[in-house]
Order: C-alpha cells, then structure tokens, then sequence
C-alpha cells in the first residue's frame, strides 16, 4: 500500500467512525499487501478493488466494535483469510482470539499473517470446528455463511453459560431465526438482533447476538489423525510399552504395584486426599477414544494430567482390557499401597477377618467394615487382593482409608486367636441366633468362606443370622455386612 492508499484507507474507516492510529494503520496496509500478493495462489477472497477489501472485509469486521462489546477470548469459526478476526486483533491488541479455518492454503496464510503482524495473543486453529473441539473460550465470532443454527449446534458444547455467539450476517439473517431447534432455543437466547448499513455505503448487514443459558459443557477426548492434536499420550497398539503396564495393573496388582481405580466420584476422593493414600504423584489418568467430559470439575482433573504428560488416550479396544468392570468411566492407575503381616494387636471394638476368594466379596465387606466404623480388616492367606479394581470399585475406594493388614490361613489365624486370646466370632448358618448373642468388647469377626463355609470346629462357636425356610445361606459378603450392623447398632 503506498502513502495515498493508506490516507484512503484512513478515511474511509473515519467516515464509518472508526479511528485508526499509527500503529493499526500499519498493520492494515501490511495486512492488505499480503491479501493482495497471495490472493491468486491462495484463493483468499472474491474482492479485488481496493475499496471493496476495505470496506467489505475491514471496517465489516471491526464495525461492530461500535455495536456491542465483545467477549474475550474469542474463537472466530470460519475464518477464511482472517476475517473478522484479524482486523479485531489489530484493534484489540493482546486479547486472545483464535482463528479456526481448516483448509490448508488458507490456514498458511493465516500462520504467515499472524507472524509477519506480530499480533500477540492470535493463533491459528488448523481444522473444521466439530463436537471434538473444544476452546477455553467467551465469545464465538463468524461471517461464515452457515446458518445461526449450525453455528450454535457447532459451539454450544464448549461454550460457558453467558458465553456469546456474534454473527456478522446479511439482512435476510430473520429466516435463520426461524429455523431454531428446539434444543437451541432452549440452550440459547437471542439478545440482539440489529439491521445496520456501513455508513457511507449501501452495504446492509445484520448483528446477531446468541448468550448461552444452559450450564453444560462438554469436551471430547480422541485419538486424532493427527499427532500434533492429541491432548495427552496416544496409544493405539497392544504391543505399547505403556499399555503393557496398565495391562499387568488390572490383572496382577500385587506383581505390578499398581492398580487401577475405575469412577469418577472415587477417583475424585483419591486425588483431594480424602484417602490415605491419596495423592497425584506417580499417577495416570486413562480415557478410552471418544470420551465425552461434562463435569467442569473432572475436566480440570484431566487438564492437570494432561500438563503433567500423564493423560493416556487408548482405542477403545485396549480401554476395555482394563475397564474389567465395564464401567466406561476414567481409570486412574495409581500405586498399590503396601499391606503390613497383621501382629495380633487388638483394640476396643470389631476387627474383620477375610478369607474370601472373590475380589467382589472382599470390596462389599471392606466397605461395610469402613461404613459401620470396624477394623482393621485382616486379609487372610488366600483371599483376594484388595486392591485388584473390582475390589476397589465395589468398596467406593474404602480400601484406601481402612486400615488393612495380612493374617495366615485360617487354621493359623485361628490358632493365633486362640494363643493370644482373642475372642472369634464365626459366622454360619448352623450357629446361635444372632439376637441372642452378645458381642464382646473386643473380638473378631470371621464370615466363612464363598461355598465350603467354615471347617467343622468353628461352627460350634459361630453365631447365625435367621433365615426364612428353604434359603440354606447368605452371600458370605452379605452376611458379614449384616453382623457388623447388628453390632453397629448395639455399641449406639
């Protein structure tokens, strides 16, 4: 642009009311000479005269600086060249905008033109907007010619509550707003709707102005095509180094020293430290491909593993190896905390002890024994690991906050009980009534194992809970939480 073009262009904003000072009348002759030089191998825009680029793509774009106030940061979908959202950084220095245009020669331009201006705060989105995309974002921009419609559809799972959407339409705008969904309508509301003519010109255009009402976002966690959009680690392959050992946590805790905690709400306990071992450190967040997020709390859960490079993204093939209770929520593969040899010790109250042989078992009754305030649980020679997921998934995450302990097999454990005195209270079908039992101060719980029960000379000391004719027995987890009530509520 020589000196003459740049004292017309100046004018030609000051007659729309629009100022430009040194600084923006710079950036906008060097913006119109890039426009200029790349038009015909780019394809950027259909105007060529001088005065139309001007008015019809910069003062169209910043006029509506005099219209309303914007919402920053601001996405600009359908960007094309850059407009509106090139000519609204040069007169917003600094504000964060980001300029989505998926085709290649455009997106070149774009990333040449952010960087020959320098405009801080400006990046370049390379890719169509989907319902995978997601922006931390206030506002949405587009001169696109999609329909209101469309664009809100495209943009309402990111898009906060209040959040605004501008739409830079021409006057036949009124037919979009009567194609509304129904979902649109109730998500959105109009605020504005204004008719307008670039002063000066015949040039009608429409502002339209769409505030987000509903609370919920969402965002989707994929594997894409491309490596360089992957929020956290990629791994598509059984043969991935990192997936082997999420493979051997699910399987094999004890050897891997890792498990796996399957649930938001549990996973959200661990990591506020509501648990023991709760803690961030040494620790991977694993979603499968096409994860959707509404939870603002949770994303931000995973937005910190993702900074921490420890956010994994598997096919969902590889996902379901270690989902092994189908749950379809995140799994967090955390350290599996050690489990001290149990030394006899026995306070004032309940402690429990566990031969079962069912991960499922042992979770319900370790959340029982944390509900009802008993402990420590003893984990008898045999049983199953309290730590493999299923366990900790039925026990809420109680294993985390109970204290726990190894004991022998059961003819050792109740060898034990009976040197140091401890008083066992056995649970079978064939024992005393529970109602007429009274429960020591201090004693051991001990339900009998899933199927075989208890050897013979334990039932002679064991404690029954009445059942109707004909039901032979409870689920051995069932019957050991139903105990622990019966004593809960006696100590109350």
């Amino acid at each position: 642009m020589n000196a003459n073009d740049i004292k017309r262009m100046e004018g030609i904003f000051a007659s729309a009311g629009i100022g430009l000072d040194e600084r923006a009348s710079g950036l906008f002759s060097r913006y119109y000479d890039m426009l200029a030089g790349s038009n015909d191998d780019r394809d950027l825009t259909r105007l060529t005269r001088f005065d139309d680029i001007i008015i019809k793509h910069f003062v169209d774009s910043v006029y509506i600086l005099k219209l309303t106030e914007l919402s920053f940061p601001l996405v600009d979908i359908g960007t094309g060249a850059g407009f509106p959202g090139i000519p609204l950084a040069i007169m917003n220095p600094g504000r964060k905008i980001i300029l989505a245009e998926h085709r290649r020669r455009r997106v070149d331009f774009l990333e040449s033109a952010v960087s020959a201006l320098a405009l801080a705060g400006v990046e370049v989105y390379p890719h169509l907007v989907t319902e995978k995309s997601f922006f931390e974002v206030q506002g949405v921009i587009t001169r696109a010619l999609e329909s209101v419609d469309g664009t809100l559809s495209r943009v309402g799972h990111f898009l906060p509550a209040g959040g605004r959407v501008y739409f830079l339409k021409g006057p036949a705008v009124g037919r979009d707003m009567d194609d509304l969904s129904e979902s649109n309508r109730k998500n959105f509301t109009i605020e504005e709707s204004r008719e307008y003519a670039l002063p000066g010109t015949d040039y009608r255009r429409c502002l339209v102005v769409a505030r987000k009402t509903a609370e919920r976002t969402a965002k989707t966690y994929f594997v894409p095509r491309d490596p360089d959009r992957a929020e956290g680690v990629v791994i598509t392959s059984k043969d991935n180094a990192r997936f082997k050992v999420l493979r051997q946590a699910a399987e094999n805790p004890k050897k891997s020293g890792r498990t796996i905690i399957a649930g938001k709400r549990i996973i959200t306990d661990y990591l506020s430290g509501n648990t023991a071992a709760g803690s961030s450190a040494d620790c991977s967040l694993v979603l499968y491909d096409g994860y959707i997020e509404k939870d603002d709390g949770f994303r931000a859960i995973i937005e910190d593993f993702t900074e921490h490079d420890a956010l994994m993204i598997l096919k969902k093939g590889l996902y379901n190896e270690l989902d092994v209770l189908d749950s379809g929520s995140p799994l967090l593969i955390a350290p599996r905390p050690g489990i001290p040899v149990w030394d006899g010790a026995l306070e004032t109250g309940c402690a429990l002890a566990l031969p079962f042989q069912d991960p499922v078992n042992i979770g319900t009754a370790i959340r029982s024994a944390a509900g009802f305030g008993a402990g420590p649980v003893i984990l008898l020679e045999g049983s199953a690991d309290p730590f493999h997921p299923k366990a900790v998934r039925t026990s809420s995450g109680a294993v985390f906050h109970i204290a726990l302990a190894k004991g022998p097999t059961l003819v050792g454990f109740c060898a034990m009980c009976a040197v140091k005195k401890i008083p066992l209270v056995p649970l079978d079908s064939h024992g005393i009534d529970m109602a007429a039992f009274d429960f020591p101060d201090a004693f051991v719980l001990l339900p009998g194992i899933e199927g075989p029960g208890l050897p013979d000379e334990l039932k002679k000391t064991a404690v029954s809970i009445p059942l109707e004719p004909g039901i032979e027995s409870l689920n051995a987890s069932i019957s050991a939480s139903i105990a622990l009530y019966e004593w809960k509520k006696r100590q109350r």
